[in-house]
């Protein structure tokens, strides 16, 4: 008995593409759910609806919705990572270290999404995120730029030693992450619209000095 043919690779290709395009849909379309409903309000009919595709389609590339609010969560940390990995980070400690602090803010302010479903990771006590391995997370990229500028501000004599890199990281991301999170509460309580372009520069410009006063020997 003949056996079929094998597909052309073109044919591969194609199908790899369309693949990797329904997936792309997909996920974009579970990323506007989540931050829209949660997860709890989220459901994969809604998420296939969003993506146009059929719902079995969304349950062969995802098994669950668990699994898909995973991918889009370490999704969401590679693209801030890689941006930040782009980064042409100054020789000079201090003006890395503004570099980072700018460019912290200003991807927060640009990507509210990346807050929000972190924040849902966090009310589900990091269920989903345990399951990531780290690499995916980027967390050394972070890591390896953390522990650059500051070894180097400490060789120069620019910052004091015995300082920890993540405690300087999570000192550095609070500031520009409360300035974000909490833009709508506090335009209600001060009358302060934090997202406006001159609000911002002031907190860049705060935030900036705080973190080298934190650094300062």
């Amino acid at each position: 008995m003949n056996s079929s043919p094998a597909p052309a690779p073109a044919a591969e290709n194609l199908n790899g593409l369309r693949t990797r395009r329904t997936r792309d849909k997909i996920l974009a379309a579970a990323r506007l759910e989540f931050v829209a409903r949660g997860l709890e309000g989220t459901t994969m009919e809604s998420i296939a609806r969003i993506a146009k595709v059929n719902k079995a389609l969304v349950y062969r590339h995802f098994t669950s919705k668990d699994l898909l609010f995973q991918e889009v969560l370490a999704h969401s940390y590679r693209e801030m990572r890689a941006r930040e990995a782009e980064l042409g980070f100054s020789e000079d400690p201090v003006i890395a270290l503004d570099q980072l602090c700018a460019f912290t803010l200003e991807y927060y302010v640009s990507n509210p999404d990346f807050l929000i479903l972190v924040g849902i990771e966090n009310l589900h006590k990091g269920e989903h995120i345990r399951r990531i391995p780290l690499e995916d997370l980027g967390v050394g990229s972070l890591l390896r730029i953390m522990n650059t500028v500051y070894d180097r501000g400490v060789v120069e004599g620019k910052f004091r030693p015995g300082v920890d890199p993540v405690e300087l990281w999570l000192l550095l991301s609070s500031l520009c992450w409360f300035t974000v999170a909490t833009s709508y509460t506090v335009d209600v309580t001060f009358g302060r619209n934090m997202l406006s372009p001159e609000e911002l520069a002031t907190r860049r410009g705060n935030i900036q000095e705080m973190v080298r006063r934190f650094l300062q020997k």
